[in-house]
């Protein structure tokens, strides 16, 4: 199997080195002999930095707090007028929640956020409208959970009492104050209008267009590895470029000193490292992940060191943060502070299950990372068994109670696997929740250790029998998003299903070809909510779902599927044939013309003539996605796949067939 290429370029950042008087970065690149000599390295290679953004935006709110012009624990309100909720707690969203991820807010980010090639300020303009109809997931304050939204609403604010576009504030308050001259935004640095002075977007091994971020604040920042560290060097303890000592210091404690929930702080995924903790040598980390980009940005103010690690291709932010820890770990050892890798906890394994603990069987509603499920938890004497429910192929998996009464995952043979998961009951307020805490080993990187909030046990959702067999014929139904713009990122992974099952009665897995899973709670026949409560970010990205009717520019009316994001989706058994005499095909904006493809033309092959800001999309019968005009050098011959599917998204126009 030919193996997956990820491009890096990493910066490491020391006091005296890089920082905002000037210097030279030292450069690394990655051990990998597939790199090419065009992924050489180079200074000025662009990546987009993914959520590292996120620290863009919460230093430009600190910068605006040190002015006196905003309060962190004001309400959201008080900047944002034209901000509301379908939910009355929402005027009690401070500042500060949404910097800390507590707003209670659901929803990740709405359509059309992610497009190739295409600056477009859709997600921009209707953050206000999209949030309008959202409830909140918990009581503002209650606990943090990861919220992409709540950074577009940052965006919004700097916006509003600067009286700058967050694209500009950037430029004028942060990157130039550090000579970062090669941080932007997509509409600084990739707009139409920009001629010579628009650069490239590093894209690796990407045989796609640049796909742009228009999210801004959230995650819309594009960056050298350079940049970025030299960014970092802007939080060392003593540096006062872009803010007091006392700013980051609020900016760098966490939002919660329970130790029990993820450590937070003010933009920041963690302010406490428990690697460099148990040395005490603080370090704090933003990372983030978009489609082919992914990043790390680790700082220790006290011994001033910033690393950051971007990459493009087949990557993650979590490999992205092990190679920044591996630099820092460099860095420190060079200044005599060694850092020893962790090591897995060695619980001892008892040989009974306390009868009381048998209490815990039931279903439960399980995430990590923002992946749901819901699972069955069964006890024997010996052995504590989690099955997710809702698919075809999961075998148990099998746990060994240890002696502080915890329950260890164990392989066939009753062993402790490498990947050390350990799961804790806890009751709170009437509620059972799962806590997990799982030491990974990935060799020839190192080892992470994490510890969250990953279950809850799921209370009888009682509906009348109208009600569930009414989402019982909707399960394993097929649907396709049809309203996101041509450009959309989100067309290569366009379908949805629901799946019920006999063992969670009044509950749906809502599932989409991206990976995502979400449990929903049935209300009535066209109508289910967001499963709300696990304190953790295990409860992220939420959304509501509708059923309804939609007439489509064909004048056909099928069954629309509609989340509270904004994305439509029509099902797949109500789309047309596409067939030998079809030679014209209608486009519509915010409206994709999809169509099955039928035996007779399964394994032909067309041209397609299409107008300008339009596109093709080909899946297989398994929704694979085969054809995109947005590959490079995209042939114009099309093959088409026996019972697959093709969709045709544009603006107005036409798009003329041949065969």
């Amino acid at each position: 199997m030919k193996k997956k290429r990820i491009a890096a370029m990493s910066a490491l950042c020391l006091a005296g080195t890089v920082c905002a008087s000037g210097g030279n970065a030292v450069y690394t690149e990655p051990a990998q002999s597939e790199l090419t000599a065009e992924a050489a390295a180079s200074q000025d290679r662009i990546y987009g930095i993914a959520s590292v953004s996120k620290m863009y935006s919460t230093l430009a709110v600190m910068q605006l707090v040190e002015e006196g012009k905003v309060e962190l624990d004001a309400p959201v309100t008080t900047y944002l007028p034209d901000f509301r909720m379908d939910d009355e707690r929402y005027k009690d969203i401070t500042v500060r929640m949404l910097t800390n991820h507590t707003s209670g807010i659901p929803l990740g980010l709405s359509i059309n956020h992610y497009l190739y090639e295409d600056v477009d300020s859709f997600t921009h303009d209707n953050v206000f409208e999209v949030v309008s109809g959202l409830r909140l997931k918990a009581a503002p304050g209650e606990y943090a959970s990861y919220n992409n939204m709540g950074f577009s609403l940052m965006e919004h604010i700097v916006e509003n009492v600067s009286g700058m576009s967050f694209t500009d504030y950037v430029r004028d308050h942060i990157a130039s104050a550090i000579g970062a001259d090669h941080t932007g935004t997509a509409w600084s640095l990739y707009a139409g209008d920009l001629g010579d002075a628009q650069v490239s977007l590093y894209r690796g091994f990407l045989p796609v267009e640049y796909p742009y971020e228009m999210a801004a604040g959230t995650g819309g920042i594009y960056a050298t590895a350079s940049d970025v560290a030299n960014f970092g060097s802007a939080f060392f303890t003593g540096n006062d470029v872009l803010l007091s000592d006392e700013a980051k210091t609020q900016m760098s404690t966490r939002w919660n000193d329970d130790e029990k929930y993820e450590s937070y702080g003010l933009g920041w995924d963690f302010v406490e490292h428990v690697k460099y903790e148990k040395e005490n040598i603080k370090v704090m980390g933003k990372g983030g992940d978009l489609p082919y980009m992914n990043s790390s940005l680790l700082v220790a103010p006290d011994e001033q060191i910033s690393t950051a690690v971007l990459t493009a291709g087949n990557g993650s932010s979590q490999y992205a943060g092990m190679m920044a820890s591996a630099l820092m770990d460099v860095a420190l050892a060079e200044r005599g502070k060694a850092v020893s890798d962790l090591t897995p906890p060695e619980p001892k394994i008892m040989d009974t299950i306390p009868e009381h603990d048998k209490k815990y069987e039931g279903l439960y509603c399980s995430s990590t990372f923002g992946i749901a499920g819901i699972c069955r938890i069964t006890f024997d004497d010996t052995t504590m068994y989690k099955e997710e429910l809702g698919t075809d192929n999961a075998l148990p998996e099998r746990f060994k109670i240890t002696g502080d009464g915890g329950f260890v995952r164990v392989n066939d043979s009753g062993r402790m696997t490498a990947d050390r998961e350990i799961v804790y009951f806890e009751e709170k307020d009437g509620k059972i929740f799962i806590r997990t805490e799982l030491f990974a080993v990935y060799p020839g990187l190192g080892n992470t250790s994490d510890s969250m909030y990953t279950g809850e046990k799921m209370e009888e959702n009682s509906v009348s029998p109208g009600v569930q067999q009414s989402w019982d014929e909707l399960s394993q139904t097929v649907f396709v998003t049809d309203n996101e713009k041509w450009t959309s990122q989100n067309y290569e992974t366009p379908f949805y299903w629901f799946v019920t099952d006999k063992a969670f009665p009044g509950y749906i897995l809502a599932k989409n070809s991206r990976g995502v899973t979400k449990v929903e709670k049935m209300t009535d026949e066209d109508h289910a909510l967001f499963f709300t409560s696990i304190p953790s970010t295990a409860n992220r990205d939420l959304f509501d779902i509708e059923i309804t009717r939609q007439t489509s520019a064909d004048n056909t009316s099928a069954v629309s599927f509609d989340l509270s994001d904004g994305t439509r989706c029509r099902s797949v058994d109500s789309l047309p044939e596409f067939t030998a005499d079809i030679t014209k095909i209608p486009l519509h904006s915010g409206e994709a013309a999809w169509y099955r493809i039928g035996k007779d033309m399964g394994g032909e092959s067309i041209a397609v003539e299409r107008p300008d800001n339009s596109a093709v999309f080909v899946y297989n019968k398994f929704r694979e996605l085969l054809y995109s005009t947005h590959v490079k050098d995209a042939m114009n011959t099309i093959d088409l796949p026996v019972d697959g599917y093709i969709a045709f998204v544009g603006e107005s126009g036409v798009c003329k067939i041949a065969r």
